[in-house]
């Protein structure tokens, strides 16, 4: 069995080779909590070893943001610095690699914070870096998101009595670390990844239904829609992949063609806060109603964010028989709990699922049915009773998931 110290460098590693597939004279900016500083320098390490010209470490503290919310009004709280956009468009032009290590650590400092200040301070900080977010939202440039086991993470999926050990031991084989060589591995589940993603594509879907015990909802694609799933291509040919882990396949829906209900079948972490059993429902396209058992007045906050939040940008399938979902965690982590179920994001769609997308501006895109907002939040809808049919351009209904596993 490898001890914690070879996973986590690995792990480092394979961040550094396969998520950001990082290149000779390249820069990487890293951005994490506090607590988790200690992994983003053994990512800093990887990179330097494999050629890196500058790494920087970018700390998102939240207990400092917990305190900013407290003390401060709603137009103290749109102040921005200037220089920040400076950074974006220097990674943009100087082709920077981007690495995000999610705040599993400390996000409970933001537990009991005002909704409505939360919201005015997220929204101004992603107006403030709109140009960035779209240039990652087209993958112009390589980045990937990770999470690091900590003490609190592992108490918070493992109960008090978990230990950050055992949660590595937990994620080694969700993250293929338990392989001998994982950046094979990893390199082996893409193809995977990828002939699911070619199969979806042959049919030429034209519409998915949903159903289930708690959901009965339609979606409609675009005719150039296209399914993607694990590594993706950037401008210069290389290779990256955005998140690490990835189970799922998923394209950008039309925006105006969603109707029916559905409801959430995992938490979720909404601006910081915990939301659970949520229902929606749609009209041509748009929420028109909700429900939250948790979190209410948090999606209150959100649908308040921009039009955008009140659509979907993408929908995405996930097996009931991947390893993050026979774990039968809860990971509270998007990124591991997105990747156990199938799931849809509220918010702005990605652009690299249409076909040539390149050559489509903003308004273009908005006319295709690829939502644009300043958010883009997933919500997992999958369960072992979810049933997926789609209808294809040509009239056709193909089964395409069952009980949750697909068919296809």
């Amino acid at each position: 069995m490898k001890s914690i110290e070879q996973m986590a460098k690995e792990y480092a590693d394979l961040i550094v080779t396969v998520g950001v597939n990082l290149y000779k004279g390249q820069s990487l900016l890293i951005k994490c909590a506090a607590e988790n500083y200690n992994f983003a320098r053994l990512i800093a390490l990887s990179a330097y070893d494999k050629g890196a010209a500058l790494v920087k470490i970018d700390i998102d503290d939240l207990s400092l943001l917990k305190k900013r919310l407290e003390v401060q009004n709603e137009k103290e709280l749109k102040v921005v610095t200037d220089y920040s956009k400076i950074i974006d468009y220097e990674m943009m032009v100087k082709d920077w690699a981007y690495i995000r290590i999610d705040n599993t650590e400390d996000r409970h400092h933001l537990i009991d914070v005002d909704a409505n200040k939360l919201s005015i301070y997220r929204s101004t900080l992603s107006e403030n870096h709109t140009l960035y977010m779209q240039s990652r939202m087209r993958h112009e440039n390589a980045w990937c998101v990770v999470c690091s086991p900590g003490p609190v993470w592992a108490k918070s999926i493992l109960g008090e009595s978990g230990t950050e050990e055992q949660l590595w031991h937990l994620l080694a084989p969700i993250l293929k670390l338990d392989k001998e060589d994982p950046t094979q591995a990893w390199l082996e589940h893409n193809k995977v990844l990828k002939q699911r993603c070619n199969t979806l594509n042959q049919f030429k879907i034209k519409q998915l239904h949903f159903k289930s015990s708690k959901t009965d909802l339609t979606i409609g694609l675009a005719a150039v829609s296209r399914w993607k799933g694990g590594g993706d291509t950037l401008p210069r040919g290389a290779n990256f992949m955005a998140n690490i882990p990835t189970e799922e396949v998923f394209t950008t829906p039309n925006r105006f063609d969603v109707n029916g209900y559905v409801t959430t079948t995992r938490p979720v972490s909404v601006m910081e806060s915990r939301v659970e059993d949520l229902k929606l429902t749609f009209k041509g396209g748009k929420v028109v109603d909700f429900k939250a058992a948790v979190g209410n007045s948090i999606m209150e906050s959100f649908f308040s964010i921009d039009e955008g939040a009140s659509y979907l940008g993408e929908v995405a399938l996930v097996d009931e028989n991947s390893p993050i979902a026979k774990s039968k965690q809860i990971f509270n982590s998007i990124l591991y709990d997105e990747n156990a179920s199938c799931h849809l994001a509220l918010g702005a769609g990605y652009p690299f699922c249409l076909e040539n997308f390149e050559q489509y501006n903003e308004d273009e895109l908005i006319k295709i049915g690829c939502n644009r907002s300043l958010v883009h939040t997933d919500f997992m809808i999958g369960s072992s009773d979810l049933d997926i049919e789609a209808t294809t351009e040509d009239g056709k209904n193909i089964v395409i998931m069952q009980k949750g596993n697909f068919v296809i």
